[in-house]
């Protein structure tokens, strides 16, 4: 009989602050959480050629890694590649030589073969996405970088526009 009364105190409380509304309280509210370049310092302003650097790593600068790939791409980067591709047939395993590719990065990327609905080469969200956000703890942008988004998407503030920078090879 005791329990039950409890029960009924409890409850008859819940509905009196639901009544009255108001929620009861069940956690503090939580902190904002840090988002580079939008609640926290952005450490790569300028996107890939922030990240793609030489460096403790290797140089996993992008015109060092194109030119790798122009040699042959590896295994499960092709079938990420062809994925992402609209046509999958066309995808032969080696990127082609890009001349001038440290100049403006993205940039010359989206304007050249990957452009939204190529169909010479996967457009490159589709491509860079695989690329990037899978594989889990595999996946060293996941692991390091922890998979945010903001380090390539860049939101301007005052228009709510996102853009992806792009720029010169460091």
């Amino acid at each position: 009989m005791r329990h039950t009364r409890k029960i009924v105190l409890v409850l008859a409380a819940v509905f009196a602050t639901a009544a009255a509304g108001q929620t009861p309280a069940t956690s503090p509210t939580p902190t904002v959480r840090a988002i580079p370049g939008i609640t926290a310092k952005d450490l790569y302003p300028s996107g890939c050629v922030d990240c793609h650097v030489a460096g403790k790593d290797g140089d996993k600068r992008l015109s060092t890694l194109m030119t790798q790939l122009a040699g042959a791409v590896h295994a499960a980067l092709l079938v990420k590649t062809k994925a992402a591709s609209v046509d999958p047939a066309k995808i032969k395993g080696k990127h082609l030589p890009i001349p001038n590719v440290k100049a403006n990065i993205p940039q010359s990327c989206l304007k050249a073969c990957h452009k939204k609905g190529s169909t010479i080469a996967p457009p490159f969200g589709l491509l860079l996405h695989s690329i990037h956000l899978a594989g889990g703890s595999q996946n060293k942008f996941m692991t390091t970088y922890q998979g945010e988004c903001t380090h390539c998407h860049k939101l301007d503030p005052k228009t709510g526009a996102w853009k992806i920078p792009s720029g010169a090879e460091k």
